[in-house]
């Protein structure tokens, strides 16, 4: 370790996000969260204090006290806003997820999620300021429960294996920039309130901005040109097909928003109760995956299939959800040969690589890793890399198998299954009782979310996971279960007669005596 304060900073910082998702008074919860968030930037400061940027910035007080000034006055607006409207907080949230501002720092270019870290840090902050908010039981189920601890034992751990890392950095900007903001979101997103309306709303805002992402997508492929990504765009030259990447900096990472979105947007069509619902729901879908398509992403199409299988296996069962998936699978490979113009190459060398000498790095050390954010330098060590060649690694698991060895694998294993069992649960796969629609998409998200994250990595570090596991350690989702059977009735109810309760929809309060 070449730095030892900036590792006691680290370890500081995921020690707070981990006490506020594992504390039991909320003022603590969130009196941690805040310390965390406070931690993180000035890890990064301190992590790039002679970098050229922050140089800048520290010969120009003006600039900075100017900045400084913005910055306190857009959350303190955001604190007053969700203070008087806290049902807004989930809303902001989630509009802001996909967005992300390139920021030069250090000697490269990173895409932060700028407009997310305002609305957490404001969210922390209204939650902090109203302590008489009403205390959230915990949830029923035992792996509801086990949920929050194992991220909070991901996150401890993640930090500590940095000791030992020939490069504290890369942990460290992954702790401050993903790993701490996100628990924040976590512990704000499980307390949430959730009902019909903010529930639907919440599909319309995703479903919107997917629909946005998609439209720009399309619209660079008429007419030929990219934004800002200068190593995709010198790929669109050297081969035959054009890969998009619309608002994102990243074709893969468009297309698993995309990817989410059909889930979801699958969803709503496989428990439409109209014939409106479903036949505009299809047609999102149709745009959204052709959108997806025009990405290249192969990873990201898998996702799809992953997701939409599990939509399938909790609406139908097995041999109906292999149907679809063969269906929507065929679409895909018509669409993707016709953007490529009638023929498209499978790359998978790189990726083959990274793989084979991640398992290699695996192998060396193989119960501690080389350190939490060690890939990349230790990859380039052992087998070379020149500028431009990707050595990151593109497979969670082997990513924290080499970097945190059999103690790390441990941990995500656990996390990882203790989500899918969860979300199952929520489904209705393992119990008679199940959340129709909402248990179903979010399994069919988790599934699509862990897929991509076998080819692309970038699970935990992507707030759209950490949103998934607020929902499903939800109270008031957890509380939202019921009856197959009744969802059974339900289905089975003329579009003319009000059902006793809509599957997924969460129960209303009954009216008191008299009412």
């Amino acid at each position: 370790m070449d730095d030892p304060v900036l590792w006691i900073g680290t370890v500081a910082c995921a020690g707070a996000a981990a006490t506020g998702l594992v504390a039991s008074s909320r003022r603590h919860v969130f009196a941690a969260l805040l310390a965390a968030l406070l931690i993180a930037p000035a890890l990064v400061v301190g992590d790039n204090w002679e970098s050229t940027q922050i140089v800048e910035l520290r010969d120009s007080p003006g600039l900075l006290a100017l900045a400084a000034a913005v910055a306190i006055a857009a959350i303190a607006g955001l604190v007053r806003l969700f203070r008087s409207h806290p049902h807004l907080v989930p809303l902001f949230a989630i509009a802001a997820l996909p967005f992300r501002i390139p920021i030069e720092l250090g000697d490269e270019a990173a895409n932060l999620l700028l407009p997310l870290y305002a609305v957490i840090i404001a969210a922390v902050l209204a939650r902090l300021l109203d302590p008489s908010e009403s205390e959230s039981t915990a949830p029923p189920s035992v792996p509801l429960r086990l949920i929050a601890p194992l991220l909070a034992s991901f996150l401890v751990l993640y930090a500590v294996q940095a000791a030992y890392a020939d490069d504290i950095s890369a942990a460290t900007e992954n702790v401050a920039f993903f790993l701490a903001p996100f628990a924040a979101l976590f512990a704000v997103l499980r307390t949430v309130e959730w009902n019909r309306s903010l529930l639907r709303t919440a599909l319309i805002i995703v479903i919107a901005e997917a629909m946005l992402f998609s439209l720009v997508g399309l619209g660079q492929y008429a007419v030929g040109e990219l934004f800002w990504n200068d190593k995709v765009i010198a790929g669109n030259e050297a081969h035959a097909w054009f890969r998009v990447n619309s608002l994102f900096w990243d074709p893969n990472i468009m297309g698993r928003y995309l990817a989410v979105a059909m889930v979801l947007v699958g969803a709503a069509a496989l428990w439409a109760r109209s014939t409106r619902t479903l036949v505009v729901a299809a047609g999102l879908f149709a745009i959204l995956l052709l959108a997806q398509t025009a990405t290249f992403s192969q990873s990201s199409m898998i996702a799809l299939l992953a997701g939409l299988g599990a939509l399938g296996l909790a609406r139908w069962g097995g041999w109906t959800a292999a149907g679809l998936l063969a269906i929507i699978a065929a679409g895909i490979a018509a669409a993707a040969v016709l953007f490529a113009g009638g023929g498209i190459e499978v790359e998978t060398s790189g990726r083959e690589s990274l793989i084979r000498g991640g398992v290699e790095l695996a192998q060396d050390r193989p119960v501690g890793g080389h350190g939490s954010g060690s890939f990349s330098a230790e990859f380039r060590e052992q087998f070379g890399g020149a500028d431009g060649v990707a050595v990151a690694s593109h497979t969670e698991p082997v990513t924290v198998a080499a970097e945190q060895g059999a103690i790390g694998l441990v941990v995500y294993a656990a996390l990882i299954l203790a989500g899918f069992w969860a979300a199952a649960r929520g489904a209705g796969l393992f119990s008679d009782c199940g959340r129709g629609p909402i248990g179903a998409a979010l399994l069919g998200a988790y599934a699509a979310m862990f897929v991509h994250s076998l080819g692309y990595a970038a699970f935990f570090v992507d707030p759209i996971t950490w949103v998934l596991l607020a929902l499903l350690t939800s109270t008031s989702l957890a509380a939202s279960a019921i009856p197959l059977s009744a969802a059974r009735s339900a289905d089975e109810t003329s579009a003319g007669t009000a059902p006793a309760q809509v599957p997924g929809v969460l129960p209303k309060k009954p009216s008191p005596p008299g009412a």
